[in-house]
């Protein structure tokens, strides 16, 4: 797949999940909605996961990167804090990990390498 064909027809909901990131990152969650930003940026990250890990990073020396960001990512889903504030954080937290993911899922291996290469 280029990187044409992953950005135009990706196999995600690449409108829903920008949506959910900005509005998690426009202003700190509130107690009233943190549980449900929650849920989407998790499923969101859960559906990015596979995408991101089932690329050829090691065609272009990225495959430790990669699999050491999945594995903090997965670590960070595992280890969910406590009480309303520290869950609010978290909540911004996540959004961005899934903006790290959407970027890397809307890419291919090796692009940035492609893209100094022509210049």
């Amino acid at each position: 797949m280029t990187t044409r064909a992953c950005a135009a027809n990706p196999p995600f909901a690449t409108e829903e999940i920008t949506g959910t990131i900005s509005r998690t990152l426009a202003a700190l969650p509130c107690a009233d909605t943190v549980e449900g930003l929650l849920s989407d940026l998790k499923g969101h990250i859960n559906e990015l996961l596979p995408v991101v890990e089932g690329k050829d990073w090691a065609r272009c020396g990225q495959v430790t990167m990669v699999g050491l960001m999945t594995d903090v990512v997965r670590d960070k889903l595992t280890h969910e804090p406590a009480g309303v504030a520290a869950r609010c954080v978290y909540a911004q937290e996540l959004a961005r990990v899934c903006r790290g993911l959407l970027g890397l899922a809307l890419t291919e291996p090796g692009d940035e390498q492609r893209h100094q290469a022509a210049r």
